[in-house]
């Protein structure tokens, strides 16, 4: 089974999808992870194309991306990512590479590069467990279960604000809700892909419920379709 699970920046979707995948023994597919890779990749790694040549449209951002030795797997039941021999992970963690993959996710040729590549890893077999922001309608409209994951936006802030405390990145709850507030914009507005919720998506308001309650009525939704 493939569950596809979208909705806004800060709702909960990685935590969630992390411990539903782990609860139903599938593969967690961190589309969020793959589109801060490309980011890093195009503008902040030493040499990166974004560096050194300026703002990447669309032509340049794919032609970069066709030359790049960037690399997505799925090892040990979990998303691996690798530019060059190198693995990434702490690298794809901060404000920087979120704010660069909100920019950069609004090209087509950077969404068709990942797609692609979404859709290859998930060929491989197995039960998946995806997350995103068009994952649902994009990139598995097949998806036997499609769910659109939300929080108001001051419980958004919240939880990303911790989340980067627990890493210990300084960035203060203003500067978070602004940025979400931003992205929520982008996400919606953009022309290629915008957030939205699928037909036939099951919508849950996560505000009020602890990650426990949310992962159980995802895996209840699951069972009674498996």
């Amino acid at each position: 089974m493939i569950i596809a699970i979208d909705g806004p920046a800060g709702a909960g979707k990685s935590t969630v999808c992390q411990l539903l995948a782990r609860r139903l023994g599938y593969v967690y597919l961190d589309t969020g992870a793959m589109y801060r890779a490309v980011a890093w990749a195009l503008e902040i790694a030493p040499g990166a194309p974004g560096k050194t040549a300026g703002a990447l449209d669309d032509e340049s951002a794919g032609k970069a991306l066709e030359r790049m030795e960037l690399r997505f797997a799925i090892e040990n039941d979990s998303l691996r990512i690798f530019y060059g021999q190198m693995p990434l992970c702490d690298e794809l963690r901060g404000p920087g590479a979120t704010e660069a993959a909100s920019r950069l996710s609004r090209l087509p040729a950077v969404r068709q590069f990942l797609v692609a590549w979404q859709r290859r890893l998930a060929g491989q077999g197995g039960g998946i467990v995806a997350e995103g922001r068009d994952t649902a309608t994009v990139v598995f409209p097949q998806a036997e279960l499609k769910v659109f994951l939300t929080a108001d936006l001051k419980t958004r802030a919240a939880r990303r604000f911790e989340e980067y405390a627990a890493k210990g990145l300084e960035v203060s709850r203003e500067q978070i809700e602004r940025l979400i507030a931003e992205r929520d914009r982008a996400d919606s507005n953009r022309d290629h892909s915008p957030l939205r919720p699928a037909q036939g998506a099951f919508h849950l308001d996560t505000s009020g419920l602890c990650v426990e309650e949310v992962v159980e009525r995802l895996a209840g939704k699951a069972r009674n379709l498996a």
